[in-house]
């Protein structure tokens, strides 16, 4: 049984100047490899919302960088609020069994650049929901650098669809 999403509290505002990563820092999640192609790419905003064992290393590793910010505890509030006002969300852990940042991502109308691999295979459906890579720093810089605003903004009704899938109802 899959963990539902509450999609009622998500929304869209519009698809903002930023990509999102919603992630505990952990060496499996992957975020140091999303950073490594975010400083490659200074005229694209990454914000980072997680905290644990790595974060003294990311703090060190984005040091004086503008592009990428990181964030610690936020409110459900303010989540929400950056779910619905990013472009999309990025997530690529390690064969995670079930991930609810895609489905989350949906709920808000955004797609998810996704790992393709373990539970994100179950709940994103690439080119229609999201965008399945391989977790490396060239398939991160070359999804996000041909991404077409036009395209995502097409696919929006599927999101929403996607995520009701897996509502809490």
């Amino acid at each position: 049984i899959y963990d539902p999403v509450d999609t009622k509290k998500y929304y869209f505002k519009k698809f903002g100047d930023f990509y999102l990563t919603v992630s505990r820092l952990f060496p499996e999640k992957r975020t140091s490899i999303i950073i490594d192609a975010f400083l490659k790419m200074p005229e694209k905003k990454l914000v980072i919302v997680g905290d644990g064992p790595e974060r003294e290393h990311i703090i060190n590793k984005i040091d004086e960088n503008k592009n990428i910010t990181l964030l610690n505890d936020v409110s459900e509030k303010e989540l929400l609020e950056l779910y619905s006002q990013c472009l999309t969300t990025i997530y690529l852990p390690k064969n995670e069994d079930y991930g609810l940042i895609p489905l989350e991502s949906m709920a808000a109308g955004k797609p998810c650049i996704a790992a393709n691999e373990g539970g994100c295979k179950e709940t994103v459906i690439n080119g229609k929901t999201g965008f399945f890579i391989k977790a490396e720093e060239k398939q991160i810089i070359t999804t996000i650098m041909n991404l077409n605003l036009e395209t995502i903004k097409k696919m929006q009704d599927d999101f929403k669809a996607q995520a009701k899938k897996f509502d809490i109802s």
